[in-house]
């Protein structure tokens, strides 16, 4: 469950830095630590085991903000609609 958190933070990253596209919607949780899990009783502990840089910059706890920022809301995906309408301009 860890991979794919880590996967959006350094793609997120990734297109920002390097002007690859556009990032639109919210800033990124900023979750990117190694982490081992273990099961205790009925409970799961994930215990970080690594700090993770990407591009020799830690985002752990930072995230990546958005080039275009757009909440989403509970009535439509304003996110997607934005980025169609970027996409239909390009």
């Amino acid at each position: 469950m860890a991979a794919p958190a880590v996967a959006r933070e350094v793609l997120a990253y990734g297109f920002k830095k390097y002007r690859l596209g556009e990032v639109i919607g919210s800033r990124t949780e900023g979750a990117v630590l190694a982490a081992t899990a273990f099961l205790i009783g009925r409970g799961l502990l994930l215990l970080a085991v690594e700090d993770v840089l990407v591009d020799g910059e830690r985002v752990e706890g930072v995230g990546v903000a958005p080039t275009i920022e757009v909440e989403d809301s509970p009535t439509g995906d304003r996110q997607i609609d934005q980025a169609v309408a970027v996409l239909s301009t390009a």
